[in-house]
């Protein structure tokens, strides 16, 4: 997996797939769901026609946009099937899926794995059936590196496959191997594994498991990328090979430890090996600048707050402030602050809380680019800040009142794609920014009062970092030319380009010093000094550089360790202004301030080249089209398993053990699947078979399903006489009923947004409710017919007609839900045509989380159902966190509501225990109350009132007796239910188990003594209300709503 800014997105895949999950229709659904949530939505916001092209080694999956790109991208393709196969003397004995989307934010559509290409992801891998996704919006010579990066995936998946009982390779060789073939450091790559070696923070590889905790997730794959390097360097590429090969065999068995394998070396030893490797190979770099030279750190304090780093920053006109951007720990958003530039103390969180309370997803961040270029940019008023966020497909122009926090304009940008760095210009009418536009990147500029965008640039380079000049006469920007990005300056007026800044080396956006001088971040070195080939390989350390405009002088001002980035202009009055930017030092990126002191080199740009012909990047291997190998995709074209069946595994509160599996077959692009859904639940079970269409906004599905439930009937005087209620309250396995239901459904679901969708369903049912034992079966049919005139439990055929509104803005952590809101809203009519049965019913949930502190919460919940008509539906509920304390289904009625309040927070982080560290507890304090009746059943929810009550006090046989009739008073639930406990979640194995401890209660203990009366004397307890409120404990496993 290539990433953009943060390659931390496997677990948020994970979490968007399940979100995405939500969208499948639901009717044949587990009787306990085990995540019982609605999920977002994956919208697909474009219709693609999708057509293939066949090379040797691919099939290249492509609609017609990309058709002016195909022949290109196949040759690179190609190309980087060349290089790797060469490097491993290793072949795929198939041909690898390729799936090609023009933009970010058309690949963010993507259905091969939902939510996988989330911001931040350049591009994936998938093991199961080697399928690549990416876009194609890079400039060609890292578009083809990426291409390399994602096939190196494909040659680990088919050298060491995985499997559920094998063990998994470590993050770091499936990375760092990928971005070694490509022959290529980044500089802020190298910077961080040149700073881990000088500071002696180089972790122990042959230990690290995933990202390992470090803070900048990056290191896992540049650390992977220089252990393979130091293996070559040692053992030369054969020993690459032959670790690979040893890694295979320890992972499927049956080898020994691939380190003592392939390099006769203990994993030690190894370790001990490399960190030395890095010490000499980055021991000429260690008298160089560490950012404590340049004086203090302004950055946040990650230990005193949770503010971590500083990414990108831009300081008000007046010099007082800066605005940074930071990630934010307790969130984990990155968020915008305003910090003074004289201490760093934090005066105001302009993005505080999560994003989507401000209208949009996330703060868009500059993909590969990350801070070499700006993210924000302050208005010359000196009141406003614009930078970009996510709304949806598009992005969106922010500018943000920093006085009041209020969001003043929202400016849509949908003729373009993916924009970033705003730079707001000097008279704040217009904004100029970078974007794509026909896949390639231009400067563009936005009319404020119009809307108007204009592109500026119209050329076929790489162009980004937009930067008005004081006078808002020219723009200078960054263009990747001939394999590098350098500086360019346009005039507006004439369209005139410029190029300012020449050689092989990267320099970042700039910012205007004065008039005449430009700031900026180059990993030029002194061209008067000759450097080694090993030093100059290992040092393309970005630092702080002026360019005079009129005379070409170029001075250089910092000789870092790490590099520094984001100079911006600290404007300080009268006085001469400063320079602030961002230094790298021990895995942290550091605000520092530098004071216009003598340059360490001068130059003249001249000295670094000069105009001459741009070389465009040419992959190896050329390759023509050949148009007999084009084809339109087939609609059920490459169907295939969708990898191991996932597992899911509860236990309710009444310790019936649940269980589901589903077997799933889509074709290549994901767009279209078949699935088999199996569960059960005791000895009660379903079986689903469904086809799901997600190829365009509109998504629709077919079901066909056979499903048994069960439920509990234990009402006297609804379902059974009376007189049965001591027969039931004995064995309450006596009442167990099941609910059968054969047929099919059709669905459509329309996503309004991100958060919210309507959804249709229409089907055919065949319903079969009825008691397991056979003698209560009889005795209730003769009972609700002469109590109610029709039967309660049905037979029958339902047409069921449905529209669902379903709200969605809950943000999840890994134990459920923290904060947002839930809403579904069901309205469902089945006319009675013919023999078919009628009802209508209407059905509300509704959920809300207020944040508290961290990780806690309160939880409310809300849930009303209402079933009217010849044969109305009910709903049974009760138990785990529906009605806690309470038997598990033992509430029923075709009009319910159950109401939930819960105080849920973190109890222990974590525990170290003799098998390692396990999931932490998490605490619960709950309250509940609800109840549920039938038509025509008398049901009063609660009463102050005095009323005179006999109480039931024993049962003669069959025959209850009654005591004498005794006035009850006081506030009290008369047929409702409530309960409150505490409760205990950890998670075992995966699964989140909670342990819960809860006393009932109707408010009235009064109340409680006559209406338990007779269970309290056939326990022998001492009153009513001391055996109800006796404390119930449960175990259950599933999540909290």
């Amino acid at each position: 997996m290539s990433n953009r800014t943060s390659r931390g997105a496997l677990l948020a895949a994970a979490v968007a797939l399940i979100a995405a999950l939500g969208l499948a229709p639901g009717l044949a659904s587990a009787q306990t769901p085990y995540i019982p949530y609605f999920g977002k939505n994956q919208i697909r916001y474009d219709n693609f026609k999708w057509q293939i092209y066949t090379t040797e080694h691919f099939e290249i999956y492509y609609y017609p946009e990309i058709e002016p790109h195909l022949e290109r991208v196949a040759g690179y393709a190609e190309s980087a099937y060349q290089h790797v196969s060469a490097e491993l003397k290793y072949d795929l004995a198939y041909k690898v899926p390729l799936i090609l989307f023009k933009t970010n934010s058309e690949f963010q559509q993507q259905n091969v794995i939902p939510g996988a290409a989330q911001e931040g992801v350049q591009a994936f891998a998938e093991p199961t059936r080697y399928r690549i996704v990416m876009p194609i919006d890079e400039p060609p010579d890292l578009l083809y590196r990426t291409i390399v990066h994602e096939l190196t995936h494909q040659f680990e998946f088919d050298i060491i496959p995985t499997s559920l009982i094998r063990r998994s390779v470590p993050l770091w060789v499936n990375e760092g191997l990928s971005d070694y073939m490509t022959g290529m450091w980044r500089p802020i790559d190298l910077m961080t594994v040149r700073d881990a070696a000088v500071s002696d923070i180089v972790p122990k590889m042959t230990e690290m498991e995933g990202y390992a905790a470090i803070g900048n997730v990056r290191m896992v794959y540049n650390l992977g990328h220089a252990v393979f390097e130091f293996i070559e360097s040692r053992w030369g590429k054969e020993g690459i090979r032959q670790y690979l090969f040893s890694l295979r065999k320890s992972v499927i068995g049956g080898g020994e430890d691939a380190y003592m394998e392939a390099f006769k070396l203990t994993p030690e030893e190894f370790d001990l090996e490399f960190d030395k490797y890095l010490k000499d190979r980055f021991k000429p770099f260690r008298d160089k600048e560490r950012p404590a030279d340049y004086g203090r750190n302004l950055a946040p304090n990650p230990e005193r707050s949770s503010f971590v780093g500083s990414l990108s920053i831009e300081p008000s006109p007046s010099g007082d402030l800066i605005a940074m951007v930071t990630g934010n720990r307790r969130d984990q958003e990155l968020d915008i602050v305003l910090m003074s530039s004289k201490d760093g103390s934090i005066i105001r969180n302009l993005t505080s809380g999560f994003d989507q309370s401000l209208g949009f997803e996330f703060i868009i961040t500059p993909g590969m680019r990350f801070n070499m270029v700006p993210w924000l940019s302050w208005a010359p008023s000196g009141d406003q800040i614009g930078y970009f966020v996510r709304a949806e497909k598009w992005r969106t122009l922010i500018l943000q009142n920093v006085l009041n926090g209020d969001i003043e304009e929202r400016v849509e940008l949908r003729t373009i794609d993916d924009p970033e760095s705003p730079d707001i210009s000097p008279d704040g009418k217009k904004v100029a920014f970078a974007a794509l536009q026909n896949g390639v990147g231009d400067i563009f500029v936005v009319d404020l009062a119009t809307r108007a965008v204009t592109n500026l640039t119209k050329d076929g380079f790489a162009d980004s970092g937009p930067t008005w000049s004081p006078d808002g006469q020219s723009i200078v920007y960054v263009a990747r030319v001939s394999g590098s990005e350098k500086l360019f300056r346009l005039d507006v007026g004439t369209g005139q380009k410029t190029q300012i800044t020449f050689g092989t080396h990267d320099d970042s956006a700039a910012q205007f010093l004065n008039a005449e001088t430009l700031v900026f971040s180059s990993t030029a070195t002194d061209p008067g000094t000759s450097v080694s080939a090993e030093v100059a390989r290992n040092g393309t350390i970005y630092n702080i550089w002026t360019l005079n405009l009129k005379t070409g002088q170029l001075r250089q001002y910092t000789d870092a360790l790490g590099g520094n980035t984001s100079a911006v202009v600290l404007n300080m009055g009268r006085a001469e202004p400063k320079i602030a930017f961002v230094g790298y030092y021990k895995g942290e990126y550091e605000l520092h301030t530098l004071d216009q002191r003598d340059p360490i080199v001068t130059a003249a740009s001249a000295d670094f080249g000069a105009p001459g012909p741009i070389i465009d990047f040419q992959a190896p291997l050329q390759h023509t089209l050949i148009a007999n190998n084009k084809r339109q995709k087939g609609t059920f074209e490459k169907m295939f398993l969708d990898g191991r069946p996932p597992v899911n595994l509860g236990v309710t509160s009444g310790g019936d053990v649940f269980g589901g599996s589903a077997v799933s077959f889509s074709d290549v692009l994901g767009d279209k699947t078949f699935s088999m859904y199996a569960a059960s639940i005791a000895q009660y079970r379903t079986l689903s078979f469904s086809y799901l269409n997600l190829a365009r906004r509109f998504n629709y599905a077919f079901q066909a399903y056979s499903q048994t439930q069960f439920f509990y009937g234990a009402l006297e005087g609804v379902f059974y006489d009376p007189r049965y209620a001591n027969l039931i309250n004995v064995d309450r396995d006596l009442a167990v009923a099941t609910r059968t239901i054969r047929g099919g459904s059709i669905f459509g679901i329309w996503p309004l947004n991100r958060y919210r969708r309507i959804e249709f369903v229409g089907g055919v049912l065949q319903y079969r409710e009825e008691f397991n034992d056979p003698g209560l079966q009889q005795e209730s049919e003769q009972f609700q017919e002469a109590q109610f005139g029709r039967q309660l439990l049905r037979s029958g055929t339902y047409v069921p007609l449905g529209v669902n509104f379903v709200q969605e803005t809950t943000v999840f952590r890994e134990f459920g839900p923290l904060s947002g809101n839930t809403m579904r809203l069901s309205y469902e009519v089945s006319p009675a045509i013919g023999e078919t049965l009628g009802r209508q019913t209407v059905d509300t949930d509704l959920r809300y989380y207020k944040r508290l502190g961290g990780s806690g919460l309160v939880a409310l919940r809300a849930r009303g159902f209402k079933s009217w008509g010849d044969a109305p539906d009910f709903l049974y509920f009760g138990g785990n966190s529906e009605m806690r304390g309470y038997d598990y289904l033992e509430f029923i009625g075709s009009e319910s509501a159950f109401l939930n309040a819960e105080l849920r927070f973190p109890f222990i982080e974590a525990m170290l225990t003799p098998v390692g560290v396990l999931g932490g507890i998490r605490g619960v304090l709950f309250a509940n109350m609800g109840g549920g009746r039938f038509e025509g059943q008398p049901f009063k929810w609660v009463s102050n009132k005095s009323e005179t009550y006999s109480p039931l006090i024993a049962f003669n046989g069959q025959t209850p007796i009654y005591g004498a009739p005794t006035k009850v008073d006081g506030f009290r639930l008369v047929d409702a239910r409530a309960s409150y406990g505490v409760g205990l979640e950890t998670f075992a194995l995966g699964f989140p188990v909670h342990f819960d401890w809860a006393w009932r209660t109707l408010l009235n203990k009064d109340w409680e003594d006559l209406r338990f009366n007779a269970d309290a004397v056939a326990e022998g307890v001492a009153s009513g209300s001391e055996w109800f409120r006796k404390p119930r404990f449960a175990v259950w496993i599933g999540y909290d709503f």
